[in-house]
């Protein structure tokens, strides 16, 4: 992540110096050494327009749309089971 946060570091600076014409999405997984968990970061630069129209472009693609739905189903999930897990933990409570 290291490599991922400097790249992100050097970006930041390209883009300031170009009058914010460029816009910079960044995703990144990785796994931890025992690969029981994993850090993700993330990074949104530039100009707000440029960057609609970046992700524009990566929905476009059939892989990015694939991942982006993906993406949000695990989003939803995750937030699902978190809600039934309180409502469990607060029954419990009672």
């Amino acid at each position: 992540m290291s490599q991922v946060d400097a790249f992100s570091e050097e970006m930041q600076k390209f883009i300031e110096k170009s009058d914010k014409r460029h816009a910079l999405i960044i995703i990144a997984y990785e796994p931890d050494e025992n690969g029981e968990s994993s850090r993700q970061t993330g990074s949104i630069m530039g100009n707000e327009e440029e960057v609609v129209h970046a992700l524009v472009g990566f929905i476009r693609q059939p892989q990015g749309r694939e991942l982006l739905k993906r993406a949000a189903s695990l989003s939803m999930l995750d937030s699902l089971m978190k809600s039934v897990l309180n409502a469990k933990e607060q029954e419990e409570r009672k």
